[in-house]
């Protein structure tokens, strides 16, 4: 199957990559303008903090152990789908070096997202951080540009749950694998963060008026973008059965996470606070209260814990699947 063109798919995905192809009304009932916004392209590299932690267990689900890339026979094809900042990609690139397969072309890696902000800092990680056999390439999970049957191995690293059509994205990606080829995708589970500051914002109002809204509990922050629960285990594993995957695992894993100070903290969720806002905010309340946010959250934080480091549970969704060999 030869692969589609921007002009040939465009009536198949909300994901638009050509400006006259956008559906505003998609994108912002599913936030993926979000995270294509230059600005907050640069503001979510700080989730490297509390995202790389669960990326070995990721790669393990995959078959990407560092026993695996030693002994390699022949070379192999990755993708490391919605790769944002480049977090799955710097942790393959570690393991290349740490088993001295880097550099002899048996592991060649393709770094894509949607997000031209984050693509512009991978590429730039790959040239400071000596990336060998790495590509980055422009492109929309839910109509991939790439050949049919080209990758043994796809990682997607907590994106899944905030594409507007991860439907469309597992059947893309089964399309671009090899058969035999595996699968691994990390999702949100449990945001402990989420009810532990919730009230933070609870003097945070306009004149007269109730609070500012906020989530309460973790799913009321999950679900904010996702289309579907993909904080269930088991509701990730039918999606992969839905299409076409077998010989899936999917496990939701304990990921808990410190910061040193409330300044980390809201360095870190920056990006999320700031989703948060324009989903659950009004207008007005984005305009006159969303400068006061940040410092709204490190004075909670500051008081709460003394001053001191503090944490919060955590946990994450880790699927995986293969494509049938016929």
């Amino acid at each position: 199957m030869q692969a589609q063109t921007a002009s040939e798919t465009t009536s198949h995905s909300r994901l638009y990559l050509n400006p006259p192809g956008l559906n505003p009304a998609a994108d912002k009932a599913n936030h993926t303008n979000l995270w294509r916004n230059p600005e907050v392209g640069k503001i979510y590299r700080n989730t490297e903090h509390v995202n790389a932690p669960l990326v070995p267990p990721l790669l393990d689900a995959c078959g990407l152990t560092e026993e695996a890339l030693a002994s390699l026979e022949r070379p192999i094809e990755i993708l490391d789908m919605c790769c944002g900042a480049g977090v799955v990609s710097a942790q393959i690139q570690t393991m290349l070096k740490r088993t001295g397969m880097a550099g002899k072309g048996m592991v060649n890696l393709m770094c894509s997202d949607s997000s031209a902000a984050q693509l512009e800092y991978v590429k730039y990680r790959i040239q400071a951080d000596d990336w060998v056999d790495s590509k980055v390439v422009q492109a929309d999970i839910a109509c991939l540009p790439f050949e049919s049957n080209s990758f043994d191995f796809i990682v997607v690293g907590m994106a899944l749950m905030a594409v507007a059509e991860p439907y469309t994205g597992l059947s893309e990606l089964l399309r671009v694998l090899k058969p035999g080829g595996r699968l691994a995708t990390s999702t949100w589970a449990v945001e402990g963060w989420v009810a532990a500051t919730c009230e933070a914002v609870a003097d945070l109002s306009l004149p007269n008026q109730k609070p500012v809204p906020w989530p309460r509990e973790s799913t009321q922050l999950t679900r904010l973008w996702a289309p579907g629960p993909w904080d269930s285990d088991y509701f990730t594993a039918a999606m992969y059965n839905a299409s076409g995957f077998v010989d899936i695992r999917s496990d939701t894993l304990p990921d808990p996470v410190s910061f040193e100070s409330a300044e980390q903290f809201c360095a870190v969720y920056q990006g999320l606070h700031f989703g948060t806002m324009e989903k659950y905010w009004s207008k007005e309340q984005k305009e006159k209260l969303g400068h006061r946010l940040a410092e709204t959250f490190a004075g909670y934080l500051r008081k709460k814990y003394h001053g001191g480091p503090f944490g919060f549970e955590r946990s994450t969704v880790v699927a995986s699947g293969s494509k049938p060999l016929k």
